[in-house]
């Protein structure tokens, strides 16, 4: 078995070896320092023994960008260890390079002993990272020299001399450090300080009692606690024995703990285990120290610091590596309580905070921020997990995968045990992997974890295309069901991003260089992209997608897959057909109704599933493939038909689609179905909306509350109640309304009957004259021998009107033919209905000239 999971190992390397990188514009320099025998001749005279190789054959490296490095050779690696996790934003980020470089034609070096402004800006903005009181910040130059000065802080403040830490632990490499770091290989034969003590290592896949960690993997066999793990209280006994048996009552001085191990292997704890061990090195008078030298500034996703996954707050933080992205730079963060006990001697640091230093560290943060890389750790993290997770259903060679962010470990053993692969094999395995362009790391106490720790950065990737046919086309642009009239063009690309209409989702848009793309579409094997600018063909585009649009389309389209799966799974509720629509979509369903409690159940689980990150995938087949027996289809296009996608949602729905679709339900981020409607005939519209579209709508929802308040002056809580209200007075003022022009068409008519003589014809024109209104004037002179017109604007339709005539049928048939030809010629007779405002047309004057003037002949 042991020699099968050997060969498992490097058939993980083998799959993947003939994978190419992506494409990258950056060109290195060409080499020109020493030659690689050369380097290997002066590091051997040179450089201490005690540094190591990483390889084999060691990588003799030369340049980096971004999440890049090039060797000698030119030789191109993806780098994902980051120099120790010390690269956070990129090698070589264009800003931090930029901000560097201005800050060295302005001053290099002063003492912090004098006032120099980057400094002061710096900290501020590194306080405001930090929670509650944490806001005095030392700055020194290593992750060691911050543990070391945050043991002296944590002595000086408790007086208390006894320090903990936990195995496996690295803390540092300094003659007094070597007590506080835990890892026999970080070990001289030489004795150390005393009071360093190391409590049991809380470890779910190694650890006596197991347990379940805060991570979308856990460790083979263990428990699923939902909140704290059951192994907590028992990893904290353990604390609790060696507090009792080590340390004298009450004089702790400190508990170190990086939020997740790193040189360690990686290692999470158990659920709450941070917590109440706190809590119970609080209760013997010391300090809770969070090493945040590898987990910091965002790396684990969820949190920009790692103690904040567990729900903790130090009383002292220690930070490095990623602060400064390589740059010598490290920080010791504790409130002004504890720093003030040191200033009972003097302090300074010859190169702590120079002006260089603080330049890059407030780059660094700003850089984290602009570009989001938090929120990528956590999505690329996520993603990076679950294919390790896949890897290791396939080779059991793979232990336990684990991590958070962009912090992962891939502890390898002999197939079916938890015995540690063996150095030789785990060797070939990382050279390997090397030699394939792919750097990580090493560690845990077997030396048999791979470290994957990357740069967290962003690269915007150009995708390029050549132009193989570009045609004129009036076809028109459709979209979400809107036809517009277009004249343009239609390009043909050798290959595209851009997703064209299809599979009930609508089409992408986006950019050809700086020619805008409206609309793509599916015509046999080719995707028309519609523009209104001519490209030349055969010549090569770079092609950029509406990212928010596109995310918008998968969490629709992965959301109507999710819906349907579960209508139909658990209430049977077929779908027949969806519509994603511009603001809200649905999905028809073969029946006439659905009830509140199917909506809400469905609703439900649906948030569920996606609060438990089911993972979203694609089986790609061929159309005699035995996997499509397994899944079902809802309709494919017929171009689609030869090579068939299966979007596969755990093991809930395997649906024939092809569509773009989110990788992990958590990414739907929630369902809100919001309503239920009749659809065709037999057939329900369920509506829902997903994602964005949910806070987009509350926030006008919010938006529409607060203008509301602002008109009705009052709490929202009233609103309903107030609107009631004004639509009762305002049915009230209607009717009184109402009342009053019935007493004025009655003092109309009075006062035409009360004329002498009496008149032929009447002629009446107001535009707040309501039908109840005309029909008082007409009836009232119903019968008096006289040719009645009556002319007013309908209230509801602000440019449509009536035109009413009553009287003897010689009058009206005559001028009525007149009033009908006049306006029809006018254009303001239409459907037979006044159409236009009375007061914007000289229809009103005209029909009243006709009028006279038809009298006037009569007399």
């Amino acid at each position: 078995m042991a020699n099968r999971g050997t060969k498992l190992c490097f058939d993980i390397v083998r799959t993947y070896s003939t994978a190419k990188m992506p494409p990258t514009d950056f060109v290195p320099r060409p080499y020109t320092g020493p030659s690689y025998q050369q380097v290997e001749q002066m590091k051997g005279v040179y450089m201490p023994p005690s540094i190591t190789n990483a390889y084999k054959k060691p990588v003799l490296l030369t340049q980096g960008h971004m999440q890049w490095l090039y060797d000698n050779d030119g030789k191109r690696y993806l780098d994902l260890f980051g120099g120790i996790v010390t690269v956070s934003v990129g090698h070589c980020h264009p800003k931090v390079n930029a901000a560097l470089k201005d800050q060295l034609d302005v001053l290099w070096h002063t003492t912090n002993l004098y006032r120099h402004p980057k400094i002061y800006e710096y900290v501020e903005q590194l306080a405001a990272k930090l929670p509650g009181d944490l806001n005095v910040v030392y700055l020194v130059n290593s992750g060691s020299e911050a543990n070391e000065l945050a043991t002296l802080l944590a002595k000086a403040y408790t007086g208390n001399l006894d320090i903990i830490s936990l195995q496996t632990s690295y803390h540092g490499y300094t003659s007094s450090l070597m007590g506080l770091t835990a890892t026999q290989s970080y070990r001289m034969a030489i004795p150390v300080p005393p009071g360093f003590y190391h409590a049991v290592h809380p470890d779910p896949f190694r650890g006596a009692f197991g347990g379940c960690r805060d991570s979308i993997s856990q460790a083979p066999g263990s428990c699923s606690c939902t909140g704290e793990c059951i192994s907590t209280d028992k990893y904290v006994h353990q604390l609790n024995e060696l507090l009792g048996n080590s340390v004298p009552a009450g004089r702790v001085a400190a508990f170190f703990a990086e939020s997740i191990q790193g040189a360690g292997g990686v290692v999470q704890f158990p659920k709450g285990y941070l917590k109440k061990a706190q809590e119970l090195i609080k209760k013997n008078g010391g300090l809770y120290v969070a090493d945040e030298v590898q987990t910091g500034f965002g790396r684990t996703g969820d949190h920009f610091w790692g103690f904040e996954t567990h729900g903790v707050k130090p009383d002292i933080v220690t930070m490095a590596k990623g602060i400064g992205n390589g740059f010598p730079l490290a920080a010791v963060v504790t409130t002004k309580e504890i720093a003030a006990n040191h200033a009972k001697a003097a302090y300074f640091n010859t190169f702590g905070g120079n002006p260089m230093a603080s330049t890059v560290g407030k780059a660094v943060l700003e850089v984290i921020e602009e570009e989001g890389l938090q929120q990528n750790s956590k999505v690329v993290g996520e993603y990076f997990i679950r294919q390790l997770m896949d890897l290791q259903k396939q080779h059991p060679v793979i232990g336990d995968v684990r991590g958070q962010g962009l912090m992962i470990g891939v502890e390898l053993v002999e197939p079916g045990t938890k015995t540690p692969l063996t150095t030789s094999k785990v060797n070939d395995i990382h050279e390997n992997i090397k030699d394939n362009g792919v750097l990580i790391a090493r560690g845990g106490r077997f030396n048999n974890v791979f470290r994957i720790k990357p740069p967290m950065c962003i690269t915007k990737q150009d995708y390029q295309s050549k132009v193989l046919q570009c045609e004129p086309t009036k076809e028109p642009i459709v979209d979400y069901g809107k036809t517009s009239l277009f004249e343009g063009f239609q390009i043909i690309l050798e290959n595209t991003i851009l997703f064209p209409a299809g599979g009930g989702q609508p089409h992408d848009i986006g950019w050809l260089n700086d020619v805008e793309v409206l609309q793509v579409l599916r015509k046999g094997d080719e995707a028309l992209h519609f523009t209104r600018e001519p490209i030349d063909v055969g010549i090569e585009v770079k092609q950029k997608v509406n990212w928010n649009r596109r995310f918008d389309h998968m969490q629709q389209h992965s959301g109507q897959h999710l819906l349907s799966a579960i209508l139909e799974k658990h209430h049977s509720l077929p779908t027949t057909s969806w519509w994603l629509g511009a603001d809200e979509s649905y999905v028809e369903i073969d029946s006439t109704k659905v009830s509140e409690q199917q909506i809400n159940a469905t609703e439900n689980y649906c948030n569920e599933l996606i609060r438990a990150a089911v993972p979203v995938s694609v089986k790609i087949c061929k159309s005699n493939d035995p996997d499509l027996n397994e899944a079902h289809t809802r309709g494919l296009p017929k171009d689609c038909m030869e090579t068939i996608r299966i979007i596969c949602i755990g093991d809930i729905d395997e649906n024939m689609c092809c569509g773009t679709h989110v990788s992990n339900l958590s990414q739907l981020q929630i369902i809100k179905i919001i309503g239920a409607e009749p659809g065709k005939k037999g057939k329900t519209n369920l509506k829902f909306l997903v994602g964005e579209r949910v806070t987009k709508t509350f926030q006008r929802m919010l938006e529409r509350e607060k203008a509301l308040t602002g008109l009705l002056k009052n709490e929202p809580t009233k609103h309903e109640e107030l609107v009631q209200k004004l639509q009762k007075n305002i049915k009230t003022t209607n009717k009184n309304l109402q009342n009053v022009l019935i007493e004025l068409a009655e003092f109309e008519v009075n006062k035409i009957k009360g004329s002498t003589p009496k008149p032929k014809y009447v002629f009446m024109f107001k535009r707040e004259a309501t039908p109840e209104f005309n029909r008082a004037v007409l009836k009232g002179l119903e019968g008096e021998g006289m040719f009645v017109l009556l002319i007013s604007e309908d209230p509801d339709r602000a440019k449509e009107g009536q035109i009413i005539i009553q009287g003897p049928e010689e009058h009206c048939k005559a001028l009525g033919d007149m009033i009908t030809e006049m306006l029809k010629a006018k254009g303001a007779f239409k459907n037979g209905r006044f159409q236009g405002k009375a007061s914007d047309l000289g229809a009103v004057n005209k029909c009243k000239k006709l009028v006279e003037d038809y009298f006037n002949k009569l007399t």
